[in-house]
């Protein structure tokens, strides 16, 4: 980016500018009070950016507390300081004190067209932003920390070292390869491997890793992402995946292809459930290092979620956009990118072009249902043309095709969920998934009622403790064929690593049945493919209100499969790649792909209305923590009462296990039910059931 050293500099000299004024020293001399809206200083600043037309350089000295606002209250706040003439007075003050303010020369905004230019134009002002706000909170940390506390300087962040660590990588893979008992499996992960090495060679920009179940995708992508820093002297590699079921499973494969413990330094985890380094020993220097990397990402190795990476990207806020100028010469992995809500694509496509184009960042698109990030709607600055990693010949989707499924025809007769229960009793074990948490506990009486041994129930009514429990239950019945039948929600198709030799789809989007599918003869042990069968549902059909998502793209994904099904006779081939991206491109044309009008806000250089606008989830749920969870209430209960003495992040992580997210009219006709305890948490005091979790005051509520 032209002259963002020299703005960067310039921020830092002007930023704090209005300490100058008579009130900010008064506060210093203990006259007024912290907080005293006369004591509040980076109007100045802003206002002097203003004076030589520097918006961008306005905009980030203005939010440096509190963030940065939309385009008219700033240009109303320059206003009235340059009127009263604040800002004049305090340069002469500052020019005569310091002599850095004496000689600076405010530079003019370097993009000259900026109506031409109005997305790079706020690409920049984020990324001045970010290093103003991330130096300015670091050197405020390191005078506490050196000058105040009298201790050693926080240790510098470690670097890639990408050359050590692809052999470390890399002679993991070989390890794996070795104990691998299926040759062709061996073969196919050996083939991803090659061409992802391969591919790292070339100029950094925009890739798709389309590889299905079974291919290795994970190790693969680390390896093309660490040989292709080393290749482009770029600084750091960011893993991001939208569910912490994702994380958490993956985490550990990346600490053992890199050979770092879990409290190292070398890999950052960044997520509601991930415990901080030094939160409970009391290690200070590990907390604050923690802290840090929480905020800027200067770690070598950064694992987050979608939620975090791209609400940062179009954040307003100091403490998000903190990390922005480190994802800058970076490589970005995109795990099953195709969860991002559609009518988020465009702004989030045009993001990711300019990463690509403007911060020298390489994006990779993973997955094994490759959206159309593509699609004719989007504008040539939001449409992607990665480039493929994996070469045609190699046949993936062929050589790993697991499963045969079985679409409803046009006019099949809709099942009961009597009907359900009876098909998944038939199998030696079976699962089946379903789009509400009310369907899933439906089909769970019905097997509970005849007897049937080894039921199990999955749904978000339940912690992701009791989940996590749960499943391990599970993965042991199946190892040892034990008879398991399982109903679940969606939550189950979040990167969950379960095997089952039959499983019931409720008719939905291609990209969840396809997620579904991949819990179905998952490491390819049945004899022939594992079999999958999609039905409709009798009361989905009846009570579609009750039995099926309210979100609109939910809807329109299942109802572009069942325009598919009437076209075709026959559902789309789920390990076709041209039937997937056909859907997509089907799906895409049937809605808005900027439903926030983004875009239009960001060229209006509207900072606080795109933060508001741009939510990936958009529920407003609240956490409860369940106290009455009979086989861990004594430890849940010790949590909350060291909570009222000790609060801390780790805590509140341990808590999150115990969490269940509530809906606003859920909470208003439980009010009674729940508590709140120390620090504001709000505990759930009503029944907790040993097998479905919070099921019996909520039996209305949807899935998301």
């Amino acid at each position: 980016m032209p002259m963002l050293s020299e703005l960067a500099l310039t921020a830092g000299l002007l930023h704090d500018l209005g300490k100058y004024k008579v009130e900010f020293q008064q506060y210093l001399h203990g006259y007024l009070k912290k907080g005293d809206p006369r004591t509040y200083h980076k109007q100045a600043g802003a206002a002097k950016a203003a004076s030589v037309n520097n918006m961008p350089l306005g905009f980030a000295i203005f939010g440096h507390h509190g963030g940065m606002p939309d385009s008219a209250e700033l240009k109303a706040v320059v206003k009235e300081e340059l009127n009263q003439a604040y800002s004049s007075t305090i340069w002469t003050s500052a020019s005569v004190d310091s002599s850095d303010i004496r000689g600076l020369l405010v530079p003019a905004f370097p993009i000259r067209n900026v109506t031409a230019h109005k997305f790079q134009a706020d690409l920049f002002t984020r990324i001045l932003f970010s290093c103003l706000v991330d130096a300015d909170w670091s050197d405020t940390a390191r005078h506490e920390r050196v000058i105040v506390n009298r201790e050693p300087p926080e240790p510098d962040p470690i670097p890639l070292d990408p050359a050590n660590r692809l052999k470390r990588v890399l002679d993991h893979i070989a390890g794996k390869a070795a104990v691998c008992a299926e040759g062709n499996v061996k073969r196919i992960r050996a083939g991803v491997l090659e061409a992802c090495l391969d591919a790292a060679d070339l100029p950094p920009g925009l890739f798709a890793l389309t590889v299905p179940t079974g291919g290795g995708k994970t190790l693969a992508a680390l390896a093309f992402a660490i040989k292709h820093a080393a290749k482009h002297d770029l600084r750091r590699v960011i893993y991001v995946a939208p569910y912490t079921s994702i994380l958490e499973q993956n985490i550990g494969v990346f600490r053992d292809a890199l050979g770092v413990g879990k409290d190292a330094a070398d890999l950052f985890e960044h997520y509601s459930l991930a415990e901080p380094p030094g939160d409970d020993d009391g290690d200070e220097t590990k907390r604050e290092s923690a802290a840090r990397r929480a905020e800027n990402w200067d770690a070598p190795v950064v694992v987050t979620t979608n939620v975090q990476f791209f609400e940062s990207l179009f954040s307003n806020k100091p403490g998000r956009c903190r990390k922005l100028h480190n994802i800058a010469r970076s490589v970005v992995i995109l795990d099953e990118c195709q969860t991002l809500p559609p009518d988020l694509v465009a702004p989030t496509c045009g993001m990711l072009k300019q990463l690509a184009t403007d911060l020298g960042t390489t994006i990779v698109l993973c997955t094994a249902t490759q959206p159309a990030f593509d699609h004719d709607s989007l504008r040539d600055d939001e449409r992607l043309a990665a480039r493929p990693i994996i070469p045609k010949e190699l046949d993936l989707f062929a050589d790993l095709k697991r499963v045969h499924v079985t679409w409803p025809k046009r006019n099949d007769a809709p099942l009961e969920w009597s009907a359900v229960a009876a098909t998944m009793r038939a199998e030696p074990s079976a699962l089946c998934v379903v789009n509400t948490k009310k369907a899933a506990r439906a089909i769970y009486d019905e097997l509970k009622k005849s007897d049937t041994a080894g039921v199990f129930h999955l749904s978000t009514g339940m912690c992701p403790q009791h989940r996590r429990e749960k499943l391990e239950q599970i993965k042991q019945m199946l190892t040892v064929g034990e008879p398991c039948y399982l109903v679940s929600t969606q939550l189950i198709e979040a990167g969950v690593d379960v095997d089952f030799p039959f499983l019931m789809r409720e008719l939905a989007p291609l990209e969840s049945v396809i997620q579904a599918a991949g819990r179905c003869n998952r490491e390819g042990k049945q004899k022939g493919y594992g079999r999958v069968v999609v039905f409709r549902s009798a009361a989905a059909v009846q009570e579609p209100k009750k039995y099926f998502p309210p979100d609109r793209w939910y809807r329109a994904g299942r109802d572009k499969v069942e325009q598919i099904i009437a076209a075709n006779g026959d559902g789309p081939q789920i390990d076709d790649p041209i039937a997937i991206q056909d859907y997509f491109h089907r799906l895409y044309q049937s809605g808005d792909l900027d439903g926030h009008d983004i875009q239009d806000m960001r060229q209006k250089f509207q900072f606080r209305s795109v933060a508001e606008a741009y939510r990936l989830i958009a529920d407003l749920t609240q956490p409860v923590v369940v106290s009455n969870w009979e086989s861990h209430r004594e430890e849940v209960e010790s949590y909350i009462t060291e909570l009222k003495t000790r609060p801390r992040k780790s805590l509140f992580r341990r808590l999150a296990r115990f969490q269940v997210n509530l809906f606003p009219h859920q909470l208003l006709t439980s009010a009674h039910l729940v508590a709140i305890g120390p620090s504001d948490v709000l505990v759930w005091t009503g029944k907790y059931d040993a097998e479905a979790g919070i099921v019996d005051e909520m039996a209305d509520a949807f899935i998301v």
